[in-house]
């Protein structure tokens, strides 16, 4: 894995930043002195460590980053030696390697870089953002490839020209935004007309009925350096008892579910270690956020009606949905 200085930002030698947008007037930006320049309307925009940054601060995603940096390699496929990432891209939304091959990609809310890592192996052209420090820790895990386009933005106020992507792909991320609907509208602005899109959630009512609801109203207002300390001492004392719970037969599962730890069995993960690992994770990840809206599917179809999408699937995963098409 490399550690050099990322190049997957801003490059005068391959200037994709020639597509950013200023987010007040949508004039194309130029390189000046160090950061993007709007000719227009003489806005700025700084470029922190090779990445284009539109957003002030990181606000109701602040846990989002201090986790990502934290476990920057955690669920990388090149990390853990399976591919985990790989076969829920793929799985989730039907697409193939080759079919991806040198078309342009979006992907929201990069994360650590596990879902851009698959992408860019496939060839594909992938403009990924985060709104969050997290894509510091993607641009770490990923800079050996030419390919990314990084950017810290808001879902909400992109600096990217409309119906410009053949592919748009968000996981994890819309139930955690402060209106959902919004957000899976706005994302579906940038596809292409005939471009296709895949997106989960959170699914409702099911997503509701789990402990850590009772924790979040406290949980979700504690600093997130304070909080992880906490998910690091209690979750790996709390998985064993979830794994006991979980070989039961039958009732198991439904019995795991009453301890508020993660707990990714099914996944078959390689050690102790990388279970204990993924389980601090996503039992952090589960508590943190500000925002957790499940959605339920007649609310998605609803929506994909109200935007005339065609070919529309939607497909429950575990506690999700996956909503993929055609725009």
């Amino acid at each position: 894995m490399s550690l050099s200085k990322p190049t997957v930002g801003i490059d005068p030698g391959n200037p994709w930043y020639s597509m950013l947008l200023c987010l007040r007037c949508r004039t194309v930006l130029s390189l000046l002195n160090g950061e993007l320049a709007c000719q227009a309307c003489a806005r700025t925009y700084p470029i922190d460590d090779g990445i284009p940054r539109f957003v002030p601060e990181e606000g109701y995603a602040e846990g989002f980053g201090y986790q990502w940096n934290r476990h920057r390699l955690t669920q990388l496929d090149s990390y853990s030696g399976m591919p985990i990432s790989r076969d829920r891209v793929m799985n989730a939304s039907g697409w193939s390697a080759d079919e991806l091959r040198g078309k342009t990609v979006l992907e929201c809310g990069s994360g650590a870089g596990r879902f851009t890592e698959v992408l860019c192996e496939t060839g594909a052209i992938v403009t990924s953002f985060d709104i969050s420090s997290a894509v510091h820790a993607n641009a770490a895990s990923n800079s050996r490839f030419s390919n990314l386009r990084l950017l810290q933005a808001s879902v909400y106020d992109l600096p990217l020209p409309e119906e410009s992507f053949e592919y748009v792909i968000c996981f994890g991320v819309i139930q955690h935004t402060p209106d959902v609907e919004r957000t899976f509208k706005t994302l579906l602005r940038y596809v292409r007309p005939g471009g296709r899109f895949c997106i989960d959630v959170y699914a409702a009512p099911i997503a509701y009925l789990h402990p850590r609801h009772l924790l979040r109203p406290v949980t979700r207002r504690i600093p997130p350096a304070q909080l992880y300390g906490i998910v690091q001492k209690v979750a790996p004392k709390l998985l064993p008892l979830s794994m006991m719970f979980n070989a039961i037969p039958r009732v198991g599962p439904y019995l795991a579910r009453l301890v508020p730890v993660a707990n990714h069995r099914h996944l078959n993960l390689p050690n102790k270690k990388v279970m204990r690992d993924w389980s601090v994770l996503d039992t952090f990840d589960w508590l943190a956020p500000r925002y957790e809206r499940p959605q339920t599917r007649r609310r998605l179809q609803r929506w994909a009606k109200e935007l005339e999408l065609s070919k529309v699937s939607i497909k429950r995963y575990r506690g999700l949905y996956v909503i993929c098409g055609i725009k």
